[in-house]
């Protein structure tokens, strides 16, 4: 309420300057210009914006950075109504000498140019980054110079109109702003590839959000409005029509070009990792956004777009290396009995295989139990009786789904690939082996199924490549229960349901489920499902309703479960967690301290899985034996554990798990259950860390074959809203990928 009364207060006194700045013009037969009224109308509509938002309690209460933010608004919009006074103030001073110093007014235009630039830098840092001190100064001034070159590159190339620079202002500082909400909601920093998703984050961006501003989301505000003012007077002290030549506008032109060409070859042909020293540091990257600047760190993460060819890689090597590996699997499962009879089995058999990845769903009691006495999904916990179960190793965090179904599903590492990466959507899949295709080939009806649009994370497109014969989406869950305004885990378990009463052939499905999507400050868990945790003596409604929901999650698996073990064929299924929510890093760091930063990393980046069967599988006691996987070596472990025929890489995969347990973009394993982190790259004589860092080398190098092959179609080309047809000899509603 503070800040709504001292920003009315603002725009009141904003609204009174514009009146007398208009009544004085007539008075003195010097109308105010129609560019300065646009000129304070943008900022009142920035000081409107801020009183509606906070009208709406959705303004943090700090009164001082609403008082500063509003003086500020309220004296650009008055010298704005009043710039033409400005002007021969300005002048006044340039032909006196007094005041700048300077005489000549380009040499005032530079002035401010450079201070506006350092404005805009601290408009696009302040609302996610509150403490540049911390910075490397190096990278602080490189993004001085990335930003004052694009700002005085289009100052330029718009012959000296702030108009068009301060555009460029305002959305570094929205590109800051949406850094403060993506960081607010996922605890991670925006990503090069997060600009390939857009549709997707654009279709969850009101589910359960709260778009909060903070005090240092007004600072923003306030920093780019003081740099649109100076553009504004810089674009004032360009010649006046009648003086302008042709040679001027010409050299305008070209010094803009300049600039801008500079700032491009700078991005482009500098790599800012090997030479710069700019990099992500996967398990930390918002740290990495912080000390390095968001421009530099996100310029260095799109340069890694492109996969990285391992050293030497021939396709000849890389094929070799493949049949080495898979041989050496083939020799020490030789005799063994156990996954003989498995195969035996699964090839009379054919077992429905039920994949599950779980929107979120993870076991925050490994936070100390949260402090509040938290043990976790009860029911999953509690599975006795399954083929394989473990903690698993994920290279997603508070968002990034489809990089853990990526990995799932091919057996790639995204480790390999570096942050920021989203393959769905950048890469061409369309060769790539993965388990709807391997399970079609062996005859299996191949379904997917997420109660969302189907244009989220490409998987329109991706799954008819894939294999996929059917594809379920939001539409085709019409009527389904829903909690939170969300279609339910239980939901999507019914119409796995419905498809095994309903088609009696083997089936591969993959049910990518939605409810335990973030946000968690919607208040709409119902009063009987809410689950109320005391951490520490208080109440998070943030965490509570997280647990919630995978209370619900826990029960509707139970129920599913339950429904399977009475059903008359036989079910395999495979149960995940693709993430952790985003909120748990806070516990991580108060409560895990003087710990080896690999494990203190890695408790972030896990879930939880199993392996379960409703029948007897040759050669496994299915007594929920723990092996603890990285995601990318789950879907050979299912393979293996019932008996399924595996694929060359696949072998290879379960082969090289003898010296890389696991690995994903924050760390790895070495055979001895130690983790490291992603950087490591020197093994000081430890054997069994270097033998760990050689399968790392040689994962590399068969994934690079499984994915690129050679290299020359790597990026994809297919467009979204383009697969999905809609076929009359199907259910109304059932989409079929053609």
């Amino acid at each position: 309420m503070t800040v709504t009364i001292i920003t009315c207060i603002g725009l009141l006194c904003s609204i009174a300057l514009a009146v007398a700045s208009i009544l004085r013009g007539r008075a003195t037969q010097a109308p105010v210009s129609a560019g300065a009224i646009v000129w304070g109308a943008i900022f009142m509509l920035m000081q409107a914006f801020v009183a509606v938002w906070s009208g709406i309690g959705l303004v943090q209460d700090d009164a001082l950075s609403a008082v500063i933010a509003n003086v500020v608004l309220t004296a650009c919009a008055g010298l704005s109504f009043n710039r033409y006074a400005l002007k021969q103030r300005l002048e006044t001073r340039q032909e006196d000498g007094t005041g700048f110093g300077v005489s000549h007014p380009f040499a005032v235009t530079v002035v401010l140019l450079l201070i506006a630039t350092a404005l805009t830098v601290l408009a696009l840092e302040i609302p996610s980054n509150h403490n540049l001190t911390w910075m490397y100064p190096l990278c602080l001034l490189l993004e001085y110079f990335l930003v004052g070159g694009v700002l005085a590159g289009v100052f330029f190339l718009f012959q000296r109109r702030g108009a068009a620079a301060a555009v460029v202002t305002f959305a570094l500082f929205f590109i800051g702003l949406a850094e403060y909400f993506v960081i607010l909601f996922k605890s991670m920093p925006i990503s090069p590839g997060d600009l390939s998703a857009l549709s997707t984050a654009a279709a969850v961006a009101g589910s359960g959000y709260t778009y909060m501003l903070s005090a240092y989301c007004l600072y923003g505000i306030a920093f780019a409005a003081l740099a649109m003012l100076l553009l504004q007077a810089a674009g004032r002290l360009r010649p006046a029509r009648a003086q302008r030549t042709r040679r001027g506008l010409v050299i305008n032109l070209l010094v803009g070009l300049a600039l801008i060409g500079g700032v491009a070859g700078h991005a482009t042909l500098i790599d800012y990792y090997h030479t710069l020293g700019i990099q992500i540091y996967t398990w930390r990257p918002l740290e990495s956004y912080y000390r390095q600047g968001f421009l530099p760190t996100f310029i260095s993460g799109a340069q890694t777009i492109n996969p990285p060819k391992p050293d030497g890689y021939d396709v000849d090597e890389a094929e070799d290396l493949l049949e080495e590996y898979a041989a050496a699997y083939d020799s020490a499962e030789a005799g063994n009995e156990d996954r003989a009879a498995a195969e035996a089995q699964f090839g009379e058999e054919k077992p429905t295989v039920i994949a599950i990845m779980n929107e979120t769903f993870s076991d925050l009691s490994i936070y100390q139990m949260l402090h509040a006495d938290y043990t976790g999904p009860e029911y999953f916990k509690s599975m006795s009786d399954c083929l394989a179960r473990g903690s698993l190793f994920v290279s997603a965090y508070g968002g990034g789904t489809a990089n853990t179904e990526f990995e799932f599903l091919t057996g790639n590492s995204m480790a390999n690939l570096g942050s920021g990466v989203y393959p769905y959507t950048i890469y061409n899949l369309a060769d790539v082996g993965n388990l709807a295709q391997q399970f079609k080939d062996l005859g299996y009806d191949t379904l997917a199924m997420h109660p969302n649009h189907a244009t989220n994370w490409n998987r329109e497109n991706v799954y008819e490549d894939f294999g996929f014969d059917k594809f379920l989406a939001i539409e085709d869950f019409a009527g389904a229960e829903w909690l939170r305004n969300i279609v339910t885990d239980r939901a999507t378990y019914d119409e796995i349901l419905e498809q095994l009463e309903t088609n009696s052939s083997p089936q591969f499905i993959f049910d990518v489920t939605m409810q335990n999507h973030s946000g968690y400050t919607t208040n709409l868990i119902p009063q009987d499902k809410q689950l109320n945790l005391s951490i520490d003596g208080m109440s998070d409604a943030e965490v509570n309703e997280y647990v919630s929901l995978i209370q619900e999650s826990d029960r509707a698996l139970a129920e599913f479960i339950g429904k399977l073990r009475q059903l008359d064929r036989k079910v395999v299924v495979v149960f995940f967690g693709d993430h952790q929510p985003y909120f748990p890093s806070r516990f991580n760091d108060l409560w895990f301290t003087d710990e080896d930063e690999a494990v203190h990393q890695e408790r972030l980046w896990q879930t939880d899985y199993i392996i379960w069967a409703n029948y007897d599988v040759a050669g496994n006691s299915q007594t929920s034996e723990v092996d603890n996987l990285s995601v990318n070596f789950l879907g050979s472990q299912l393979m293996e554990v019932i008996g399924a025929p595996l694929s060359t890489y696949q072998k290879a995969l379960l082969s090289l798990r003898e010296a890389l347990p696991a690995i994903n973009t924050t760390g790895f394993q070495d055979s001895t259950m130690r983790w490291y982190l992603s950087n490591q790259s020197e093994a000081d004589g430890n054997t069994s860390l270097q033998a760990a860092i050689d399968a790392r080398n040689d994962y590399a190098t068969m994934q690079y074959y499984e994915l690129f092959y050679d290299g020359k179609s790597i990026y994809t080309k297919r467009k979204q809203s383009a697969a999905n047809e809609t076929d009359p000899n199907l259910d109304p509603g059932t989409t079929k990928i053609m």
